[in-house]
């Protein structure tokens, strides 16, 4: 298998953008490059680095092979060594470039990475007025820090103790040290606060951008749900923190209807979904349903189930792959006899997640659950909004929206039921287990969430683990990163632990 077959160019209109810049430009000075102009607007940095990000986070080799592979939502039908944990070198050599660097001025490769971000801010903070084009400049950098904040949690959250307060400064740091994932999370609360404080909704959005068109009451739901995320996920390594933060940013307003959700718009053509292109572009069919949340979603007669998953062609029936099979196994396990993955995941206007009123609700709860002042409400009645925005989001993606009757008697179920879960189940199962089933498709976010609450549901591959001893609760570093910055590296492992997919992030203590 090819890596990186399915890439397209980056976005087009962030491609012709670079081009057509470059011969209005200095075109009569014989030195320039006019395939890399000097000089940018910050809008389609923007754009570039919206469409990057969630490609990369949400494609085959990082958001299949990976994410939903650790989060057990696909099993694969074939090259099945990552559902069995055994995770390729040069994808993670890759992916760690690009959520760092992207491809910038390269139109052969993704963009997408914390250096478009990096330079939106640089460009609004020396040169406010000619940045000015691009839209207000305080409201550029606060979307540019929630991105960024979105980005570095997701990688932190993957790798634990990475490169962060030295990254992308090669002028002054060639082989940048690693952060602390403690430090790193100061990091990221600083940002997203500052982000959210510096938004001013009576100017100009930026330009550029693809997410909310410019909406800054969006964008400042966005910061605010994305703090109550990060300052969660602390909770039980440093809960004055994780409390201050959640309450303040619950408080200042998170998302409250689907309609808040912020999500990528992919399209038709070049700009579908890469999910979409590794399927039907590149002609690949590796993956079928997980029997593990196949199994769970047909128990309950989940309305999310079509949404996710075909009916076995063979049998009309919900048929899951087993999750971790070996190559011989996967093979030899026709196509036809089991669920795929549905026309709505597949196709090319397939949104990409950043995150969602879903998640947010779910948040809620578990605040509740610990005590927190979330605003009103119980544990139960959040719990109840957010299954709720999730089967309203997904069945209504999938053109025929869940009757709010039929939700009633899902939530009613003895297995749903938030009073009755579980039979004794505590907070962390129930909220967990139906928080999962709702990151459907963000295994990043399944995973992680997995590994924080503790909630079970997750299995060790049928045909067993190829590397390591079970479950990965990290994942191990870019082998480049031996040589190129091995000092950083080992003092990184020496102050983490070894670079083993067993050794636990510092937010994880369970």
């Amino acid at each position: 298998m090819k890596i990186f077959t399915y890439k397209k160019s980056a976005v087009l209109l962030t491609g012709l953008a670079l081009i057509f810049s470059s011969c209005d430009k200095n075109f009569e000075t014989i030195n320039d490059d006019p395939n890399n102009p000097r000089n940018v607007p910050n809008s389609y940095f923007l754009a570039g680095a919206e469409r990057g990000i969630m490609d990369n986070s949400a494609d085959v080799w990082w958001g299949a092979n990976v994410g939903n592979q650790l989060a057990q939502y696909w099993s694969s039908n074939q090259y099945s060594s990552e559902s069995r944990y055994q995770f390729r070198t040069a994808i993670t050599n890759a992916y760690w470039g690009l959520f760092y660097s992207g491809g910038l001025n390269d139109p052969g490769d993704n963009v997408g990475g914390l250096l478009e971000l990096n330079r939106i801010i640089e460009n609004c903070t020396t040169d406010p007025g000619g940045s000015s084009a691009s839209g207000y400049p305080a409201n550029q950098i606060a979307a540019a820090k929630i991105l960024r904040v979105w980005l570095i949690q997701n990688m932190t959250d993957a790798w634990g103790n990475i490169p962060y307060s030295q990254a992308l400064n090669p002028d002054k740091y060639r082989a940048p040290e690693y952060d602390s994932q403690q430090s790193i999370y100061a990091g990221l609360l600083s940002e997203v606060s500052d982000a959210v404080s510096m938004i001013d909704e009576a100017q100009a959005g930026p330009g550029g951008d693809l997410i909310y068109s410019g909406d800054m009451s969006l964008w400042k739901k966005f910061g605010n749900s994305l703090k109550m995320r990060v300052g969660l996920r602390i909770a039980d390594v440093s809960p004055t923190t994780a409390q201050s933060a959640f309450e303040a940013a619950a408080a200042a307003g998170g998302f409250t209807a689907n309609s808040d959700n912020a999500l990528f718009p992919y399209g038709e053509g070049v700009d579908a979904n890469p999910i979409y292109f590794n399927r039907y572009i590149d002609n690949r069919n590796d993956y079928a349903a997980s029997n593990i949340l196949l199994d769970i979603l047909n128990t309950s007669n989940d309305a999310r189930l079509p949404c996710f998953f075909t009916q076995a062609t063979a049998t009309s029936t919900w048929v899951g792959e087993v999750y971790g099979l070996s190559e011989a196994n996967a093979a030899s396990t026709p196509n036809s006899s089991v669920s795929q993955r549905s026309a709505l995941v597949l196709s090319p206007t397939m949104p990409g997640i950043y995150l969602d009123y879903a998640q947010v609700e779910f948040m809620l709860a578990e605040g509740a659950e610990r005590g927190w002042n979330v605003g009103g409400g119980s544990a139960q009645s959040h719990y109840d909004a957010g299954v709720t925005a999730s089967i309203d989001f997904w069945t209504t993606l999938n053109g025929t929206p869940a009757d709010p009757a039929d939700i009633a008697t899902y939530l009613a179920q003895p297995s749903v039921d938030y009073t009755n879960a579980g039979s004794g189940a505590t907070w962390q199962e129930k909220i967990g287990k139906q928080k999962w089933i709702a990151l459907f498709n963000q295994g990043i976010q399944g995973w992680t969430e997995w590994r924080r609450l503790d909630f079970g549901i997750l299995q060790l591959p049928a045909d067993g683990v190829l590397s390591g001893s079970g479950i990965p609760t990290r994942m191990k570093y870019a082998v480049d990163e031996q040589t190129l910055n091995a000092a950083h590296y080992s003092a990184a492992i020496a102050a983490q632990g070894p670079d083993l997919q067993s050794t636990k992030v510092w937010w994880d203590v369970q």
